[in-house]
């Protein structure tokens, strides 16, 4: 039994509006952990998991999800899908 990220894997689209200006939807703008360094894209998902600082039991991955009209951004924790 394996958990994936369905926006990670392209499986489904952020459908969320923004919470400030709610005239535009929110855009994925990758997994949090991949701008912490220039290295952070290479590092297997698991292992980042370990040490993002999310202290969560389910299977949640840390999305950046920003807005194209009024510029807020936010992480969202998305619910990984078993695959």
């Amino acid at each position: 039994m394996a958990f994936e990220c369905p926006l990670c894997n392209s499986f489904a689209a952020i459908e969320m509006a923004c919470p400030v200006c709610e005239s535009s939807r929110l855009k994925d703008q990758g997994r949090e952990a991949d701008y912490y360094d220039d290295y952070s894209p290479y590092i297997a998902i698991e292992g980042l998991k370990k040490t993002d600082g999310y202290q969560t039991d389910s299977y949640e991955c840390p999305h950046l999800l920003a807005c194209p009209t009024c510029g807020m951004s936010n992480v969202y924790l998305i619910e990984e899908w078993m695959t």
